[in-house]
């Protein structure tokens, strides 16, 4: 039946958003996402979309619109029955499916929302559940769009990518380059993930040394993964990511918006926090100046240190998973120095990796030397929405 709908839909591709737009609300909303196979269903249809040379935005934007439909259904679903919804007869049967989704809400709260789209056996069950605990209704509306904004592209882009690969003509080395950059990204972020929830007063030091030994060893093998860089610059238009041609070449007076930020950290007498930030963009500079990145580049390094500094900002006292949730925030800045860099020739993708190493490493490192001296205190809830949400009123306006 599934290769049935797939081969359909390859005579029909003018149905594929719509095909894309109902999987991706059928795998959020309640129940029905639990027996849908959304997930190979997105795969194969992406692939689809690639193939039939959808643009990779208006895939994207197909999936987000049903995502947030679903999960608003179900929200409504939950507000409207509360626990009485228990008594119909497929939870009647099984009952598990709600215990599990309240504990994983009752435990993480709005946080579970966010983390709820990822996790495959609660997907559809938390908003229903979020519903049912009464949740404001502008807060489930604000964390859903966010949410889905990272969960449509971290679901399609992996087919899309497959079925635009299955007509790329690379180099035979190229794909054994990608699965040692993919491999060690995995190994430097899995491993900073575990050494930072051990909790310990080295555990930040211990992570940025692994972000700096991955550095190293990025910078000693350039010229073996050439082939790697070569064939995504060259193959910029064949991938069709997406890029702005007004941030394709980052100033460093872009700098000058974490000037506001500063301001109102001192205004509120938040010298940690101040301190942190100056430290980070320290390190980040003196990190570049060894490393010996281009402008452009540690321009970059400097931008996502900045926000790293703003992600433990906003963070403090709250429970390690809370926090790691948080890594989602710079993701929409990644994308974008991505898509400059393949559409406008800005970087070279080694030099991108490089820059976030160096981000990731000042921003730990700074992290651990001003809790040297005690821990850095959390910064009122209205600052730390005005902190989080300025370099996105930045880019929205640099954009505009």
């Amino acid at each position: 039946m599934l290769s049935d709908l797939t081969q359909w839909l390859g005579a029909h591709t003018q149905w594929l958003g719509v095909a894309i737009f109902l999987v991706s609300l059928t795998e959020s909303l309640a129940v029905a996402g639990l027996v849908v196979p959304g997930v190979f269903l997105l795969f194969a249809f992406a692939a689809l979309a690639a193939s039939a040379d959808m643009s990779l935005l208006e895939a994207i934007a197909w999936a987000f619109c049903g995502a947030v439909i679903g999960d608003l259904l179900s929200f409504a679903l939950g507000r409207w029955f509360h626990q009485d919804i228990r008594r119909l007869s497929l939870f009647r049967r099984h009952p598990q499916w709600i215990d599990r989704g309240e504990r994983f809400f009752r435990r993480y709260g709005w946080v579970s929302v966010v983390l709820g789209r990822f996790i495959g056996p609660i997907r559809p069950i938390i908003p229903l559940v979020a519903g049912m605990f009464d949740m404001p209704a502008w807060r489930f509306v604000a964390i859903n769009l966010l949410s889905a904004l990272v969960w449509a592209p971290a679901y399609l882009i992996p087919g899309y990518s497959a079925g635009r690969a299955a007509r790329w003509a690379v180099p035979p080395l190229f794909w054994n380059q990608a699965l040692s950059i993919a491999v060690g990204a995995v190994i430097v972020v899995g491993g900073s993930l575990y050494l930072l929830r051990l909790q310990r007063r080295w555990s930040a030091l211990a992570a940025a040394a692994l972000c700096l030994l991955a550095l190293l060893v990025l910078s000693a093998n350039q010229s073996a993964l050439a082939i790697f860089s070569d064939t995504l610059v060259s193959s910029r238009q064949f991938l069709q990511l997406p890029g702005s041609e007004r941030l394709a070449l980052l100033h460093p007076s872009l700098l000058l918006v974490t000037l506001p930020i500063a301001a109102l950290l001192l205004l509120l007498r938040q010298w940690g926090a101040v301190g942190l930030l100056l430290l980070t963009l320290a390190f980040a500079l003196l990190l570049d100046w060894i490393i010996g990145l281009s402008l452009i580049a540690a321009t970059s390094s400097l931008v996502l240190a900045v926000l790293g500094a703003l992600l433990v900002i906003c963070n403090r006292e709250r429970p390690f998973w809370w926090r790691a949730s948080w890594l989602l925030y710079p993701l929409p800045f990644l994308a974008l120095l991505l898509g400059n860099l393949l559409q406008y020739q800005a970087l070279e993708p080694l030099e991108l990796l490089r820059a976030l190493l160096c981000a990731a490493s000042a921003s730990l490192l700074a992290c651990w030397l001003i809790e040297r001296f005690g821990p850095l205190p959390r910064p009122p809830r209205t600052a730390r929405w005005a902190i989080a949400l300025w370099p996105y009123l930045v880019a929205a306006w640099l954009l505009w």
